[in-house]
């Protein structure tokens, strides 16, 4: 196996420092409840976004809020699909505290003036029953950010915006005790230096799946979060479980952020289609077009893979489900396929699976401790074992905010045990270096979507780790957001690509075509760690071939 190192970011002197108890990185669901639950118990909290208030995915989901409302379901139907849906490596006790929590998450939103929709929940993906929530047809991600925003922004809380994390800053003992980040200047790309001081840091940056020629995942995600906790040197859980979502639309040329076509979708009636009106789960899977994303995302592979000449795309026939039902059930999706050229109301509309959700993450429990003292993680850059090797449909949004509000109840009782006391000493972080060339971005991008996507293999596994051996460092050792994320996407592309090395079997939804069974013998989690540079397995959790 070819030997990558982590890149690490320039050292900068700051301009400018805040102190605060709480600093917060990160503005979707998750970020935004811990920001509010710990500045309503009184704490000072800073708030840092990278673009707005809101940003992230929280904003784009379309599914809804996975928790038991009705009568013929049950909190023990709920945790058996979970765990089914993680193959083996989803955390029991994580999970049943999730579907415990997550009819409360219903009631939160309620509180703080969410309008959900009436009638019976909906129906996904690899649930057993009706009881997914939705706000205005498949508008769950704008309601929640609407209602999360509008309370955050009335709080005592500080908000940095245009704001990037860089590194974790440590006190002479190694425990967490701020960061330092990067602010825009108006009106230019100047990026100037700050520091935070901070008795808590907390992670809620999302995913990175920027890291991928197409995604569900909005531009700013480049696993800023995760790049900063490896460099810190916390354990990393699970880091090859990247789940792609079977219908994101498809449009010849687009790169980045593709718009995503709800599951619901299919709850609903509609199908993934061939070229011939075939279906595609037709005799894969006994859910149908239904079943887990893995299973449908390998059977499209296959599919589009199965001819000489292979297919860019198949398709998403969603006409059975009526004109009228279509406009009032799903009004954002027919608006995104109408600003893409496409009519799902007439027509079959072209989709292939986008990287969509990273499964594993910053080794966390359930109130987002991480392996650094004073370091917290919640939300999609965590790695709580919630998900295990896949995650269910629609848990992760009733996830990130299950992990900001407890979070926000653990470090009250911390910060309150521990007294103010007087100020320790702030360290700056120990390693530095030049970054990652922005102009490797593409080739980056290019190698996790075909050597590191849906199907992998142990060629493709060393092409992608040989790439990120070679790839180049900057020039200068001067810092703007370009070479920032860019480097974070190096560590991205080094962390996934080094665990699918080591995972010789297929599971949820990492694929080997190398090693197409399951392994009985790999049924538990892999946890790296990034020492002077070089990342490692935890021997007693190694897989051997």
């Amino acid at each position: 196996m070819t030997e990558a190192t982590l890149r690490y970011l320039p050292s900068m002197s700051p301009a400018w420092r805040r102190e605060t108890d709480v600093v917060i990185i990160g503005a979707g669901a998750a970020g935004l409840s811990a920001a509010l639950d710990a500045s309503r118990a009184g704490h000072r909290v800073i708030l840092i976004c990278k673009g707005g208030v809101g940003g992230g995915s929280t904003r784009h989901a379309q599914g809804g809020l996975a928790a038991v409302s009705e009568p013929d379901d049950s909190l023990d139907s709920h945790i058996d699909d979970t765990m089914v849906a993680g193959a083996g490596l989803a955390d029991e006790s994580a999970v049943r505290q999730l579907v415990a929590d997550a009819p409360d998450v219903v009631r939160y939103l309620v509180d703080l003036g969410a309008r959900f929709d009436g009638g019976s929940p909906g129906l996904e993906g690899g649930h057993s029953h009706r009881r997914i929530i939705h706000a205005g047809g498949d508008a769950i991600g704008a309601e929640i950010r609407r209602v999360l925003c509008k309370a955050v922004l009335l709080a005592d809380i500080e908000i940095l915006e245009n704001t990037v994390a860089l590194d974790l800053l440590r006190d002479e003992v190694g425990v967490a005790a701020g960061i330092a980040v990067g602010r825009l200047a108006e009106e230019s790309d100047e990026m100037v230096m700050g520091e935070i001081n901070a008795r808590v840091v907390v992670l809620a940056t999302g995913g990175f799946g920027q890291a991928y020629l197409s995604t569900t995942n909005p531009p700013e995600l480049t696993g800023d979060g995760l790049a900063l906790a490896a460099r810190a040197g916390a354990v990393l859980s699970n880091m090859e479980f990247v789940q792609f979502h079977p219908t994101v639309l498809y449009v010849v040329g687009q790169r980045g952020q593709s718009p995503l076509l709800t599951e619901a979708l299919r709850g609903a009636g509609a199908m993934i289609v061939d070229s011939d009106d075939v279906s595609v789960m037709r005799g894969r899977h006994e859910r149908g077009d239904l079943a887990p994303r893995d299973v449908i995302s390998f059977a499209m592979f296959e599919r589009m893979h199965s001819i000489s000449d292979p297919l860019e795309h198949l398709w998403l026939d969603a006409r059975a489900i009526g004109a009228s039902r279509l406009e009032t059930s799903f009004p954002t999706v027919v608006e995104l396929c109408r600003q893409s050229g496409f009519d799902p109301r007439r027509e079959r509309v072209p989709v292939s699976p986008g990287a969509h959700y990273a499964c594993g993450g910053i080794q966390s429990d359930i109130d987002g401790r991480t392996s650094i003292p004073g370091l917290y993680a919640i939300g999609e850059v965590a790695s709580t074992g919630v998900h295990g090797a896949n995650r269910l449909a629609s848990n992760s949004l009733t996830e990130a905010i299950i992990a900001g509000r407890r979070l926000a109840r653990h470090v009250v009782g911390a910060l309150a045990s521990a007294g103010r006391g007087s100020e320790t000493a702030r360290s700056v972080p120990t390693t530095s270096g030049r970054g990652v060339n922005p102009s490797s971005r593409a080739l980056l991008a290019e190698t996790m979507s075909t050597r590191v996507g849906v199907v992998r293999d142990r060629e493709g596994l060393d092409e992608a780790l040989e790439v990120v051996a070679r790839t180049p460092e900057c020039a200068s050792s001067m810092l703007d957001l370009a070479t920032i994320e860019t480097t974070n996407l190096h560590t991205v592309t080094l962390l996934v690509a080094y665990a699918a090395s080591l995972r010789h079997e297929s599971r949820g939804c990492h694929r080997r075509r190398d090693f197409p069974a399951e392994a009985g013998r790999l049924g538990h989690s892999l946890s790296l760690v990034v020492s002077e540079g070089r990342v490692e397995a935890r021997r007693d959790e190694m897989a051997v071939s």
